[in-house]
C-alpha cells in the first residue's frame, strides 16, 4: 500500500500546508472555530466595521502562525519576524472580515450537494487529490474513495487519543472548502463583467511583437543650448511652481522625543540558560545519549557535521583541537549562547590550519625607536617569557587583552608576509620581526593541524524571559507615569535613559530609529503636543514616546524654494528652444528627403540609426522615452516627424522599416495572450475592489495598547 503510507507520512505535510495556504487566503472563520477563540467578552483589540476581535482572539492567531513559522524554519520568530506576523495576521483579519462582510451582503451561498459534488466528483481538489497519485504518475480514484469512505484508517491523532481524529479533520477541510467556494463565487461575481476586447489583445502582441527601426536626429538640449543663452525671471519661477503646486506640497509632521527600553536579557536568564547547559553537561558526562540531549536541550537541531578548528569560534576551536573523539566540551559561552560540544568523530582534512598568537608595532611616530622595542620584546619572548603577558603589555593590535591570540586560520586569511611566517613556523616556535602593511609582528605558533571534527552541539541561546520582558515592561510604564508627571527629558536623564528624536509624517508610519510603526504615528497624529504615550511594542523593546511640537501640512512658500527651482526653469526652457531648433531643421526637410540630409544643415547635430526595437522593449541608444516610441508607432514607411521632445532633448524622426504583421504567429499566441490579459485585469479590478472597501471601512486598531 504505497499510496497510504504516503498519506499516512505525508499527513502532517498536509496539515501544515493547508493551513498555510489558506491563513491568508482563505476567510479566518474555519481557524477562529479551529481555535475556539469567537469573539466573546473578552478585552477589546479593535473592530472592522463593527466587527469585534479581542486580544484574546488574534493573540491565539498570531501564536499559531508564528509556531506554523517554527515548523518551517525549525527556530522560534524573532522580534522583528513576530512583529511582522502580527502586522500579517491584522491585515489579513481586515481582508478577510470585509469579503466575510460582503458575502453575507451579496447573499452568496454554499449548498451541502455543492461539496459533495466537487468532493466526490470527477475532479476533486488539487491539493488533496495529489496524495493519491500512484507511481506512475496516475490518479488512484480506489483508494481516494477509500479515504472518504474512512479517514480515520489514513490520519490518525498524533497523541493518540482521538479515535475519531480523521473523520474531525475531514469535516474542518470541508469548512474550509466550503469558504474557497464562496470566495470563487465572489470573484467571478465581481469580475463577471470584466472583459478583454480584440484591439486590447492585438495591441499587445504588437507591443511585443513588432519592430521598429528609426534614424533621428538629436537636439540635445544641454550640448547645443548654453546656460548663459537663456533668461530665467521672476515670472518664470512663479509660472512655474503654479504649475507644480503637487510638487511642493509639505505633509504634517509631528517632532517626537522617545526613549528605548530594549528587552534584553538579565544576569537570572543567563544564570539560568547556562545552568540548564550544565545540567546537560552532567547528564553527557554521566553517559546519556547526547543526540537525545540535543533533542531536549538545544534550542536548534544539530546535523552532527564535521568543521575544522579554523571554522569555529576561537575559544571552541581551541577547545575541540585539544579533545579526543567521545570528549564533551564545555559549557562554553558563545557571544549570547551557551554550547555544550561533543566529538563525534576526528578525521584528516585537506587543509592545514594554524593556531597563533601575535604582538603588533604599528610602524608609527619614531620608526626607529619602534623598531628597537620590537626586538627587545622579540628577545624576551624567545627567551621564554609569557607570550600572551608580553602581548598584553606591549601589542597594539585588538586581540591584546586575550594575549594576542588569533585563534586558529587557514590559508587565505592573513595578509601574505604574515601567513608565509605563520605556516613556515614549528608549533612553539616564535618568529619575526614580520613587517606588513599594519607594522611589525612577533608571531608564535601554538599549533598546527588538518583534522576535521565531527561535533554534536546543544545550544542555549540567552533570550530575555516572560519575567524580565514583565520586568522591562513595568519599567516603561513607571518611566511614561512619572515623565507624565514631571517632565520628560530630566525624568529620562535622571533614569539614565538615552533620549532621541525623531520626526514622523502621517503616511507610512515610518519611526527614524525604530522602523514602521503605524500605531505610534496613528498616536503622535492623534494627541496634542506634550503627551506622553504608554510602551509602545517595537522590533527589540518598548519604547515611550512624547510630542514635542506639530507641524501641519501646506505648500512650500515660493521664496523658500525659489533658488531651486531655477535650474527646472532653466531646463525646461533649454528643452523649449531644442524644440524650435528642431522645428527650423525640419522645415528646411523636403518631402522625401532622408534625415541624413541634417549634417549638411548643421553638422553639429548627430544623426543615428536605432536598430531594431519593439514598443515594450528599450530603444537602443535612447532607452524608455514614451514619446519617441509613440512617435515612432505613427509614422508612415519614410516619413519624417514633427520634432518630438523627449527626455533630454528634442528629436527628428524617420521611420526606416517596420516588421509586417504576422497573423499567423499572432493567431497561435492571440488565446495564451488574452489569457494573460483577462488575468491582469480581473486581478487588478479585484485589488481596486478591495481598496475601496478598506478606504471606506470602519476600523479600530488598539493593538499598541497591548503587547
Amino acid at each position: 500500500m504505497p499510496i497510504m503510507t504516503r498519506m499516512r507520512d505525508s499527513m502532517p505535510i498536509i496539515l501544515f500546508g493547508l493551513l498555510i495556504a489558506f491563513l491568508i487566503t482563505i476567510i479566518f472563520e474555519w481557524g477562529m472555530d479551529y481555535l475556539g477563540i469567537r469573539s466573546g467578552s473578552q478585552e477589546l483589540l479593535g473592530s472592522i466595521n463593527g466587527r469585534k476581535v479581542t486580544y484574546q482572539e488574534f493573540s491565539e492567531l498570531v501564536r499559531s502562525f508564528s509556531e506554523q513559522q517554527k515548523a518551517r524554519t525549525g527556530q522560534d520568530p524573532d522580534e522583528n519576524q513576530t512583529q511582522q506576523i502580527r502586522d500579517q495576521v491584522w491585515q489579513s483579519l481586515i481582508t478577510q472580515t470585509l469579503v466575510e462582510q460582503e458575502i453575507q451582503r451579496l447573499g452568496l451561498t454554499v449548498s451541502d450537494q455543492e461539496i459533495v459534488d466537487w468532493v466526490r466528483g470527477d475532479n476533486p481538489p488539487e491539493d488533496l487529490r495529489r496524495f493519491f497519485i500512484d507511481s506512475t504518475g496516475m490518479f488512484n480514484r480506489a483508494l481516494y474513495d477509500q479515504f472518504l469512505n474512512n479517514p480515520n484508517q489514513f490520519i490518525q491523532d498524533p497523541g493518540g487519543a482521538d479515535q475519531n481524529y480523521g473523520t474531525r479533520w475531514l469535516a474542518d477541510y470541508e469548512k474550509n472548502l466550503r469558504q474557497r467556494r464562496l470566495q470563487e463565487k465572489l470573484q467571478s461575481l465581481l469580475t463577471a463583467t470584466v472583459r478583454v476586447g480584440e484591439g486590447e489583445i492585438l495591441q499587445r502582441y504588437s507591443e511585443q511583437s513588432v519592430s521598429f527601426n528609426v534614424m533621428y536626429a538629436a537636439f540635445d538640449a544641454n550640448s547645443l543650448v548654453k546656460d548663459d543663452e537663456i533668461q530665467v525671471t521672476d515670472a518664470d519661477l512663479k509660472a512655474y511652481y503654479d504649475g507644480n503646486l503637487d510638487q511642493y506640497k509639505i505633509e504634517a509632521v509631528r517632532n517626537l522625543k522617545f526613549v528605548l527600553l530594549p528587552e534584553v536579557p538579565s544576569a537570572a536568564d543567563t544564570a539560568e540558560r547556562e545552568r540548564d547547559v550544565a545540567e546537560a553537561a552532567t547528564k553527557a558526562r554521566a553517559g546519556e545519549d547526547f543526540m537525545l540531549l540535543v533533542a531536549s536541550y538545544s534550542d536548534r537541531p544539530d546535523s552532527g557535521a564535521y568543521f575544522s578548528p579554523g571554522e569555529l569560534t576561537p575559544g571552541l576551536g581551541q577547545a575541540v583541537a585539544s579533545a579526543k573523539v567521545g570528549d564533551v566540551v564545555g559549557p562554553l559561552l558563545e557571544g549570547d549562547t551557551w554550547k555544550l560540544v561533543k566529538v563525534l568523530d576526528q578525521r584528516a582534512g585537506k587543509n592545514e590550519f594554524v593556531r597563533a598568537r601575535h604582538i603588533l608595532f604599528p610602524l608609527q611616530g619614531d620608526t626607529a625607536a619602534v623598531k628597537a622595542r620590537a626586538q627587545s620584546v622579540l628577545a624576551m619572548a624567545r627567551s621564554g617569557k609569557d607570550f600572551a603577558a608580553l602581548a598584553r603589555e606591549y601589542s597594539k593590535d585588538g586581540s591584546a587583552p586575550q594575549g594576542g591570540d588569533l585563534g586558529w586560520f587557514g590559508r587565505g586569511t592573513m595578509v601574505p608576509s604574515f601567513e608565509q611566517a605563520a605556516f613556515r613556523a614549528r608549533p612553539g616556535e616564535v618568529v619575526g620581526l614580520v613587517r606588513t602593511q599594519f607594522g611589525l609582528h612577533i608571531i608564535k605558533v601554538e599549533a598546527r593541524s588538518k583534522s576535521e571534527y565531527k561535533l554534536a552541539t546543544i545550544s542555549g541561546k540567552i533570550t530575555p524571559s516572560p519575567q524580565t520582558r514583565s520586568d522591562i515592561f513595568e519599567r516603561a510604564r513607571d518611566f511614561a507615569y512619572n515623565a507624565r508627571e514631571s517632565e520628560f527629558t530630566r525624568e529620562a536623564q535622571a533614569l539614565g535613559f538615552e533620549v532621541r528624536d525623531a520626526q514622523v509624517q502621517e503616511k507610512g508610519g515610518f519611526v527614524p530609529g525604530l522602523g514602521v510603526h503605524e500605531g505610534m504615528t496613528r498616536w503622535a497624529f492623534k494627541e496634542k503636543v506634550g503627551a506622553v504615550s504608554e510602551p509602545f511594542t517595537v522590533a527589540n523593546g518598548y519604547a515611550v514616546v512624547t510630542i514635542v511640537e506639530a507641524k501641519d501640512g501646506g505648500v512650500r512658500p515660493l521664496d523658500e524654494i525659489k533658488e531651486t527651482l531655477r535650474p527646472l526653469v532653466l531646463r525646461e526652457k533649454k528643452l523649449q528652444r531644442a524644440v524650435q531648433m528642431a522645428a527650423q531643421v525640419r522645415a528646411q526637410l523636403s518631402p522625401g528627403d532622408s534625415l541624413t540630409k541634417i549634417r549638411q544643415i548643421n553638422s553639429a547635430i548627430p544623426v543615428n540609426e536605432t536598430g531594431p526595437f519593439v514598443v515594450a522593449g528599450t530603444v537602443p541608444g535612447i532607452g524608455r522615452d514614451p514619446k519617441f516610441v509613440g512617435a515612432a508607432e505613427g509614422l508612415a514607411l519614410g516619413a519624417i516627424s514633427n520634432p518630438v521632445e523627449g527626455l533630454r532633448g528634442a528629436y527628428l524622426l524617420q521611420l526606416l522599416s517596420k516588421s509586417v504583421f504576422d497573423s499567423t504567429a499572432y493567431a497561435a499566441q492571440r488565446e495564451a495572450l488574452a489569457g494573460r490579459l483577462l488575468a491582469e485585469k480581473r486581478s487588478q479590478f479585484v485589488n481596486d475592489w478591495l481598496q475601496q472597501l478598506r478606504d471606506k471601512a470602519e476600523i479600530q486598531d488598539n493593538r499598541d495598547l497591548y503587547r
